[in-house]
């Protein structure tokens, strides 16, 4: 059998091609799994920068990174030399698998590889003024936090990361916290225009929990938020940007995250007051 094609539609045919291998038609969800996939062949071939743009891809789906995501995002951070972020990814994956995770052993394994070689990276020249200048402002905060979370916007690499402390830092308040215990409290963030949604979870003694929505605009609300802890009772907790004596977020016992916590919900809340340049 013999097919002919004109000029014109040879052209068209060949121009549809691209556009119908990106688009798969799946939902959000399936898609992220099948591009999961599609990373681990190209970490597999040592194809790191394909593997970043698919990694990439995923973090744009705006579905709840798999705990595999942080794991071969490590990973492909790993193989670029960007060994802080990769220990960061990799850390991610370390609290929210924890001991049972797929990957723990070679997570920790490679975490400790990362942080020998940050040692001996040869350090980078000084900066000159006019570079200086041109940096003025920047947050390397933020800017450590979107490359980490593979996005371009602030806002959602902040929204990420303050999810990503609470979930690995429930309050249980207990010395010893267990994954996925139904008790204490549990909280996550969302942010829709200038709103900032906290969804509270609590568990009574029995295990059942009762959940809570609040939505607050960031009109006139303080942008420096406080916290505070409490040793004895395994707790540490943010106060309420707007009640500022009232213990408006809840964490497990762990300054160093109740303080990053509250430095970047500060961040946050500042970006959508629109008081910040980032």
């Amino acid at each position: 059998m013999m097919y002919i094609f004109s000029g014109k539609w040879l052209l068209v045919f060949f121009i549809l091609i691209p556009s119908l291998a990106l688009a798969t038609g799946l939902p959000p969800e399936h898609e992220a799994k099948r591009l999961l996939l599609a990373v681990q062949h190209s970490i597999d071939s040592q194809q790191w920068g394909k593997a970043e743009q698919q990694l990439k891809a995923i973090a744009e789906l705006e579905v709840p990174l798999a705990e595999k995501f942080h794991y071969m995002h490590g990973q492909v951070l790993f193989h670029q030399s960007e060994y802080n972020l990769a220990q960061k990814s990799l850390e991610i994956y370390v609290l929210q698998a924890g001991e049972e995770g797929e990957f723990y052993i070679q997570s920790l394994e490679m975490i400790t590889e990362a942080d020998e070689k940050k040692r001996i990276v040869t350090p980078a020249p000084p900066t000159n003024t006019a570079d200086l200048k041109l940096e003025k402002g920047k947050d390397d905060y933020l800017e450590s936090l979107k490359a980490l979370y593979l996005t371009d916007s602030s806002i959602a690499a902040l929204v990420l990361r303050i999810n990503s402390i609470l979930s690995t830092h429930p309050y249980q308040g207990a010395r010893v916290t267990k994954k996925d215990a139904n008790k204490g409290a549990k909280y996550s963030i969302n942010v829709i225009g200038n709103e900032l949604q906290i969804q509270e979870k609590k568990y009574d003694k029995d295990g059942a929990p009762t959940l809570l929505v609040n939505k607050m605009d960031m009109y006139g609300v303080d942008p420096f938020v406080k916290f505070g802890c409490d040793y004895d009772r395994y707790i540490c907790w943010l106060y309420h940007p707007v009640n500022q004596y009232d213990r408006w977020i809840l964490i497990d016992r762990d300054k160093n995250a109740a303080k990053e916590l509250s430095e970047a919900m500060a961040r946050l809340i500042k970006l959508l007051q629109g008081t910040s340049n980032n």
